[in-house]
């Protein structure tokens, strides 16, 4: 089984981050959505973890691809932080390139707002932001791949 942690837009806020890997032993990835690219790295460094993120809008100082296709344990993902897609509005951009990509799962940031819903057998999710939570809802989540199945677990932070 693989234990990632998902996050996206943390702007510069990533204490809650490191300190829930630190704290936690069985993280064995880390996802970023991002903004936060920075944050990201020094994540890892603080925590040792490996990781996968992708530029978002506020990210300029980065050669990071704006996607990215990750296929871990038979579970292929498409991450984007979602600002080239249209994520505000109603996920057809972004659904379309998962399934251009063959991938179950759509990640994406951006908007700030936890998101886990199914569309068309595409699992899209935003794990919303632990700096700026625009639903008033700071967090990120879990996901356990194990034998191309996957489990998801919202972490709230308060």
């Amino acid at each position: 089984m693989t234990r990632i942690l998902i996050t996206s837009d943390t702007h510069g806020h990533y204490g809650p981050i490191s300190d829930y890997i630190l704290s936690h032993d069985d993280i064995d990835l880390m996802i970023h959505a991002g903004d936060g690219v920075e944050d990201c790295i020094n994540i890892a460094y603080e925590t040792n973890i490996s990781y996968h993120v992708v530029k978002g809008n506020n990210d300029y100082y980065t050669n990071e691809s704006y996607d990215k296709v990750i296929d871990k344990d038979g579970v292929k993902i498409f991450l984007t932080h979602g600002h080239r897609y249209d994520v505000y509005g109603d996920a057809h951009e972004l659904l379309l390139k998962a399934k251009d990509n063959n991938c179950d799962i759509a990640i994406h940031g951006h908007t700030h707002i936890y998101k886990n819903e199914e569309i068309d057998g595409i699992t899209i999710l935003n794990p919303g932001s632990i700096s700026l939570p625009r639903d008033n809802n700071p967090g990120f989540m879990i996901m356990d791949i194990a034998d191309g199945k996957y489990t998801l677990e919202r972490i709230n932070l308060e």
